[in-house]
């Protein structure tokens, strides 16, 4: 089956401040026999990212898989496991998954060995035209009736990709059983009796803030460049005379 990777941006829709190193979470007491989400950013670094970042990736991981852990004594094992943007089910979610994020495949190993197992949390189909139709509004478009009908297909085929996920979820995650939730967006609906626990802990956080720094240090860098790149040019015409004020045109004595 072909599969699709898309990447996230970091901790989209995440307010870092409320809920940096805490699980949002009921009262364990309260959800035993329910269904139970555990719900977390998924991180992924290019090959080509410095160490330092990969390091801090692999630090939050096993912060996340501790949280799991803890969650799993108290709320039941993880029986189910959902990847935003990764069409499928079963060995092609795993496959695409290790690919995208070792640190997150690892993590599951022991869980899987155990009975968990990928469902289906995305519509190729659907997912390639959000995809595309999110590309088409980006390309910088001049007649505004094309930029509101591509904008209208995008919300229409978004509202589906939404429906088709709170199905799946609601459709795959039986009643008792916990799983793993892995997105761009922890603040997602989920259907009605979930429960929703967020894991954010505080090594997020220090992804984050790296992620930052490295950006704004490239942009000074870029800046310098620019700086650089100008300032012969302003030392040229300084050195002009400017006593020189022969424009080239007659004028008359």
């Amino acid at each position: 089956m072909e599969t699709l990777l898309i990447s996230y941006s970091l901790f989209k829709g995440v307010d870092m401040k409320d809920q940096l190193g805490k699980i949002n979470k009921p009262e364990a007491k309260n959800i035993i026999g329910k269904r139970k989400a555990f719900v977390c950013v998924l991180l992924q670094a290019p090959q080509e990212a410095s160490k330092d970042l990969h390091d801090l990736i692999q630090k939050y991981w096993v912060a996340i898989d501790k949280n799991i852990t803890n969650l799993e004594e108290k709320a039941g094992i993880v029986k189910k496991i959902f990847v935003e943007g990764i069409p499928g089910k079963g060995e092609d979610v795993s496959i695409s998954l290790k690919e995208a994020s070792l640190g997150a495949w690892n993590m599951l190993q022991e869980r899987l060995n155990s009975g968990a197992e990928f469902a289906e949390f995305e519509n190729l189909e659907t997912l390639q035209k959000v995809i595309d139709w999110s590309k088409c509004l980006n390309v910088g478009l001049s007649n505004r009736n094309v930029a509101e009908k591509i904008s209208e297909e995008l919300k229409k085929e978004s509202e589906s990709r939404l429906e088709f996920i709170n199905s799946s979820i609601d459709n795959n995650l039986l009643d008792g059983e916990s799983g793993i939730i892995f997105t761009g967006n922890p603040d997602m609906n989920l259907p009605s009796g979930v429960e929703k626990f967020i894991i954010s802990p505080p090594e997020l956080d220090m992804v984050t803030q790296w992620v930052k720094n490295a950006q704004a240090a490239m942009e000074a860098q870029m800046r310098e460049q620019y700086e650089a790149q100008q300032k012969p040019a302003t030392e040229s015409s300084d050195k002009k005379d400017p006593d020189n004020s022969d424009s080239g045109l007659w004028t008359p004595n």
